[in-house]
């Protein structure tokens, strides 16, 4: 009866053996399918990341039927192309364009670029490290661009090449260049 008894037992375990391979397979399919997918969808989710990141895709931005006039009012410059400018006549404003008062240099240049009757302005960057040869903390505005030095901020006035009008204080910049707002 033993021996009975044993086959019985050593043919259940053959039988669980049989079940556990089986349902064992299926779970290690059935992960590695779940893992294709995470990693198939993680792929995926990157891509469109990117796409709209670098705005390949334009998803979340609407357009609009409104058209803008493309009218270039203020052009930045270099310090070494300030009197070397086509127009006979104009104003260079030189100011630190990444400083907090920043946007008061804007909102002047803004409104007097509304005005009907004015000169061209020019803006020179005095934050743009190419801009370090002509700055100082105190101005020396001459027409000679070797000894020209400008401090924060600066508006010019150039005739013909040569220097002729400069201030270097904010309210004289907003009332000059506001003679011109209609």
């Amino acid at each position: 009866m033993k021996k009975k008894e044993y086959q019985k037992r050593l043919a259940k375990e053959k039988k669980d053996m049989k079940e556990y391979r089986e349902s064992n397979h299926g779970i290690s399919v059935k992960s590695f399918v779940i893992i294709a997918v995470c990693v198939i969808g993680f792929v995926l989710l990157m891509l469109v990341f990117t796409k709209i990141k670098t705005g390949e895709w334009n998803l979340f931005t609407r357009e609009n039927s409104i058209t803008y006039s493309a009218e270039v009012q203020s052009i930045k410059i270099l310090c070494g192309s300030l009197l070397n400018r086509e127009d006979s006549e104009y104003y260079v404003l030189a100011y630190e364009m990444n400083e907090d008062n920043a946007m008061l240099y804007e909102s002047i240049i803004e409104k007097y670029n509304n005005a009907t009757n004015k000169l061209p302005i020019y803006k020179i960057d005095l934050g743009n490290s190419r801009n370090n040869i002509c700055r100082a903390d105190t101005a020396n505005i001459t027409s000679d661009l070797a000894s020209l030095k400008l401090s924060v901020p600066t508006l010019i006035k150039v005739s013909d090449g040569k220097v002729i009008e400069n201030y270097t204080d904010y309210n004289s910049i907003k009332n000059i260049l506001f003679s011109y707002v209609d």
